[in-house]
């Protein structure tokens, strides 16, 4: 007994010894780049075994003997850090992220994990790449930049939007926009021109069912999620950003008649066919009508053509300009482990290359993290406010687009005449004699316009975000989320009473007219829930989540126009005449207001095993008040894997590839719809005689449902030689199904057709990714890049119906979306310069049809091939970066080749394309004769491929140890760049990149050039 209880007594002792010698270290590890904590990373005794992980809010606690002098923090996708021990027994620190790994963090909307963790198929854009862009909207900026998103810009106007889409158009009738996810709170798409995406820390874009199938019944086409920059734990460091520059317009791809080949043409038009197209004709000589003038009147006609073959338009002068750009940003960021905030200002300036466009915007954020024992949390507050003039008329063919009008003009036709402004309201009146013929004047007409009018929208932009997380224990956490996205839009548009381009309206009494309107929007999203997540002999990692989700949206509009403009209150509704019977000034009122629920339950889970195999579902159900009660409430799902190749010992071996990993999910999701009412009866006013009454206005859809969409995508992530070759790839099969279809309706119901779910779409393709380090060494890196997408949409089914025309295109089972439906053109005859068509079995005639000889062989507007490449390097502090975006098999209608070639317009100037016309018989051309009549046909048809040098940034880092000898500069950064280049292309056109079919004098991107300075402090 005695020896028994001696060693028991020896043994404790060794233990209290023991525990004498070790120590506990606590702390907690956070992303450097967003404060965010970091689960599952690796804390471990520097040489030994020993270590732990990282809980669900980065959270560790560690006993190490103390003897040992410092523990490592390592995680896939950061840098590995070491710190040294010494006497603390609390150690906090912030891991950096390793850029070239494939490892790197994905945030969504509702969490983070490491890349290898993740089973779908994503995209991301780190803010170097754009924060310094001088363009006014973040969607726009994302162009070329990932696999499987297309970008392109429907306006060159500064702080327009972009339409964007990815992995193809998944919808006919419905919406087709990704869901945007600002800080975890769902925005309003399609309005950031008040958002400065110097803000944005990361843009990440998620393309698969088991990324989107979280988001239910908004994700179908892919969720852009975007994360803004966090303080870092460490002293206040405060940064000034500055930008001047300038834009010029490019040139399209076609010329108009000069003054000697206007009056030319206009003679020779006259000789062989008889027609009158203006002075060149009218005052000629060889005129016959001008045979019997006297001696006098001859000479005068001469002097006439003369003073005419003299001048040259003015319009490109008088309606384009070199816009002005200026940027400044002062921000500031900083904390403890406790509490950190990251703040900034921004100041925008843009004037647009056509006279009177521009954007002036102001935008602020701040942004606090804060962490209290169990209780963390964030709160995200921005707010801008945007001020934009436009131009009168954007994308039409109207002579009060600035961009249709500078080219119509004619090239002798000059806006004053005595000091006049002469428009067509008042040439036939103001003209002298003998100038009868000048009363084509398109490029006046639309100074008129530019002058006497305005056209204004102010946007105020306010969002809130707050997170809050508690802790219950290390492995179960409760957070709730809540957001407000607010939007107000101001647009005031006036016309000066008693100008041509008031009585070009018919205005009453010619007096003008002030409209203003107003739009709100505002959307609220709580989601709340519980997650857990768990470590078990740091090799089985579990993670799952529940949560329940509100999101809410109010949206009105009011607009009032008044008329009868007092002249000295001009722009203001103090101006404006009150209206009665008597004086016809009754003023317009109009608007409309909206509303919407989702209520939505929200489950996902993760198990990964060994760091090898990872497997991951989610589960929604979505309830919605756009949907009727018999299909309102419907579950959307997803599961995923992958295998983390490389952590098996017979791959480990492979000493040249560093990363291998093979993914794949499936799972459906939903479309949002672009109507909150599309399946109600709804009523409005109506008018019988003189009595007033509520009449039906649609008949309602109770069946109406869901466009589904089913989407299976099998992926490979791998890197070689030390990480210098980085190779992403993915197959993807995307069905769309219960797509809304137009299908009529007996004229005995009182309406014409009715949406229904009948249509099916599917749209299949591959992406890659690929960046290679050609060179890397300590002073010197050279990058290349490149991605693309292969995507190919077809049409399945459309119901009852096999086919349906849709503008210009046809929607056709069998066929890809966007088809173009023409007649095609089979050149000009040589005997009698007639335009000349193709039947459907092939003859050759003069004849035109549209409805018997038009036909789908001509491909489509939407990309088959799209994507980017990239050049960077740098030297020490000296680097550059070249960026290039592509567009490939995309066919457009070219309206601008179709009026400027036309007779029937041929008053206004013309394309010189037009000396190339049929003259005679035996003229071999593809122009035709002026004399016959110009038919929509595939002659307007052209490539619209393109290779854009989108972007050039060149600049300079002032090195450490000449920044240490300046004492109020940490780091001092110049840099020049250049936006939108060049563009490579056949088309003829302003702009072959636009979000529409046909291309009508469309605002066109300009070239910018921009010189920026950053200082640290």
């Amino acid at each position: 007994m005695r020896k028994l209880l001696q060693s028991l007594f020896l043994l404790m002792l060794f233990a209290f010894t023991a525990a004498a010698q070790n120590k506990t270290i606590t702390g907690r590890v956070l992303g450097a780049a967003d404060g965010l904590p970091i689960p599952g990373v690796s804390v471990k005794a520097t040489g030994t075994n020993i270590g732990v992980q990282t809980n669900v809010e980065g959270r560790y606690v560690l006993s190490i003997p103390s003897s040992i002098e410092s523990i490592e923090f390592s995680y896939l996708g950061f840098l590995t850090k070491t710190e040294v021990v010494g006497n603390r027994t609390t150690i906090n620190v912030s891991l950096e992220s390793d850029e070239k790994s494939l490892q790197e963090v994905i945030v969504t909307g509702y969490g983070s994990a490491s890349r290898t963790k993740v089973t779908g198929a994503v995209g991301k854009v780190t803010s170097e790449k754009i924060n310094d862009i001088p363009v006014g909207s973040i969607d726009q900026i994302l162009q070329g930049r990932v696999p499987g998103l297309y970008v392109t810009a429907g306006s060159g106007q500064p702080g327009s939007n972009a339409r964007v889409t990815i992995r193809g158009i998944g919808s006919i009738n419905g919406s087709t926009q990704p869901l945007y996810v600002l800080d975890g709170i769902p925005i309003e798409t399609g309005v950031f021109s008040t958002l400065n995406p110097a803000d944005f820390e990361s843009v990440t874009v998620l393309k698969d069912a088991s990324s989107t199938a979280i988001y239910g019944s908004r994700g179908s086409n892919g969720v852009i999620v975007i994360t803004s920059k966090r303080g870092k734990a460490g002293k206040v460091v405060f940064s000034a950003n500055t930008q001047f520059g300038f834009s010029n317009r490019t040139s399209p791809k076609f010329e108009m008649l000069n003054t000697t080949q206007r009056l030319q043409f206009e003679e020779e038009v006259g000789l062989e066919n008889n027609l009158t197209l203006g002075p060149g004709w009218y005052l000629s000589a060889k005129n016959p009508a001008n045979a019997g003038l006297s001696t006098a009147e001859k000479a005068r006609n001469a002097q006439m053509l003369d003073s005419l073959s003299r001048i040259k338009s003015p319009y490109l002068d008088i309606f384009f300009q070199k816009g002005k750009f200026q940027e400044h940003e002062v921000n500031a960021s900083g904390g403890n482990e406790n509490f950190r905030f990251y703040s900034s200002a921004n100041y925008y300036k843009q004037e647009g290359i056509a006279v009177r466009s521009g954007i002036e915007r102001y935008s602020f954020r701040t942004n606090v993290d804060f962490n209290q024992g169990r209780l963390s949390g964030s709160a995200n507050v921005n707010a801008g406010f945007s001020n934009s003039s436009l131009i009168e008329q954007e994308n039409s063919t109207n002579g009060n687009n600035p961009f249709s009008a500078a080219y119509y003009s004619l090239p002798y036709e000059l806006p004053y005449v005595n000091g006049k402004l002469i428009t067509a309201y008042n040439a036939a009146t103001a003209l002298p004699p003998g100038y009868e013929l000048l009363d084509t004047r398109e490029g006046a007409t639309a100074l008129d316009a530019l002058l006497n009018s305005q056209n204004k929208s102010n946007q105020t932009k306010a969002g809130l975000s707050t997170n809050l997380r508690y802790r219950i224990t290390n492995d179960l956490y409760a957070k709730t989320t809540f957001g407000i996205d607010y939007r107000e839009t101001n647009g005031i548009r006036t016309t000066v009473p008693f100008s041509g381009y008031s009585a070009a309206f018919g205005f009453p009494g010619n007096q003008g007219r002030y409209t203003e309107a107003y739009t709100r929007n505002l959307q609220l999203t709580s989601t709340s829930g519980l997650t857990f997540a768990k470590t078990l002999n740091e090799k089985h990692d579990f993670e799952a989540q529940a949560l329940f989700e509100m999101n809410r949206v109010k949206f009105k509009t009011l607009s009032t126009t008044g008329y009868g403009i007092n002249p000295k209150l001009q722009g203001t509704p103090a101006g404006v005449t009150p209206g009665s019977a008597a004086n016809l000034f009754i003023p317009l009122l109009t608007g409309n207001r909206s509303q919407s629920l989702l209520a939505s339950f929200i489950s996902s889970a993760r198990y990964t095993y060994d760091d090898k195999y990872t497997v991951t579902g989610s589960y929604r159900y979505d309830g919605s008040s756009t949907i009727p009660s018999a299909n309102r409430y419907k579950g959307f799902w997803s599961v995923g894997a992958s295998w983390n190749a490389k952590k098996e010992d017979f791959i480990a071996k492979i000493d040249w590839l560093n990363e291998l990993r093979v993914r794949g999910s499936y799972g459906l999701t939903a479309a949002p719809f672009i109507s909150d009412f599309g399946y109600f009866q709804t009523y409005g006013n109506t008018r019988y005689g003189t009595s007033t009454g509520i009449a039906q206005t649609s008949p309602g859809n109770p069946e109406y449902d869901w466009e589904f969409q089913k989407q299976l995508d099998l992926g490979v992530d791998f890197s070689v030689w030390k990480n210098r070759a980085r190779f992403v790839f993915d197959w993807y099969n995307r069905n769309t199904f219960n797509l809304f279809i137009s299908q009529s309706l007996s004229s005995t119901s009182g309406f014409g057709s009715l949406n229904v779910n009948a249509g099916k779409m599917r749209n299949r393709g591959i992406e890659a990714d690929v960046q290679v380090d050609v060179v890397s060494q300590s002073d010197l890196r050279v990058t290349l890049g490149a991605n693309f997408n292969y995507n190919k949409n077809e049409i399945t089914d459309l119901g009852q119906v096999n086919e349906f025309v849709l503008g210009t295109s046809i929607v056709r089972k069998g066929l890809p979306f966007g088809s173009h439906y023409q007649v095609k053109y089979a050149g000009v005859n040589t005997q009698t310069g007639e335009p000349m068509f193709y039947n459907l079995d092939g003859t050759i005639t003069t004849n035109y049809n549209a409805a018997t000889q038009s036909q789908a062989t001509f491909g489509t507007y939407q990309p088959v091939f799209q994507g980017g490449f990239n050049l960077s390097a740098s030297y020490k502090g000296l680097y550059f970066d070249a960026f290039f975006s592509f567009a490939d098999q995309v066919t457009r209608f070219n309206n601008e080749d179709f009026f400027t070639q036309n007779r029937t317009f041929a008053t206004s100037n013309v394309s010189t394309l037009v000396l190339k016309r049929w003259r005679k018989p035996g003229d071999v051309t593809d122009v035709q004769s002026i004399s016959s009549v110009r038919r929509f046909s595939s002659a307007d048809l052209q490539d619209a491929s393109y290779i854009r040098f989108r972007n050039f940034n060149i600049g300079y880092a002032f090195p450490k140890k000449l920044m240490s000898k300046i004492k109020y500069a940490s780091g001092i950064r110049v840099f020049l760049q250049g936006q939108n280049l060049y563009t490579w292309t056949k088309w003829r056109g302003f702009d072959p990149e636009d979000n529409n079919n046909i291309a009508a004098f469309e605002y066109p991107n300009a070239r910018t050039y921009t010189l920026g300075l950053k200082v640290d402090f």
